[in-house]
């Protein structure tokens, strides 16, 4: 697949991403799309890196999978606190 393909990839998936987010219901709903968005921000950013041929890109992702990471670590903890001990 060209680079073009790719950032049309992230696109949709960064769309998709930002309607989850703006209609969803529950935090964990809201979650999930910026985790879409986020997904997409690293695929764009893996994809202009390689058709520049560039290593920026690919510390950015790395810094965004970081986040995610974190951002993962905080809905897990949102989900058990309000799950509870039953």
């Amino acid at each position: 697949m060209t680079t073009a393909a790719y950032l049309y990839i992230g696109a949709i998936l960064f769309v998709v991403g930002a309607f989850g987010t703006l209609v969803g219901v529950s935090v964990v709903r809201r979650l999930v799309g910026v985790e879409l968005m986020l997904a997409a921000s690293t695929i764009t950013f893996v994809a202009t890196a390689a058709g520049l041929r560039e290593l920026d890109g690919q510390v950015a992702a790395l810094l965004i999978v970081v986040i995610a990471v974190a951002q993962a670590a905080v809905g897990f903890s949102i989900v058990a606190r309000t799950a509870g001990p039953e």
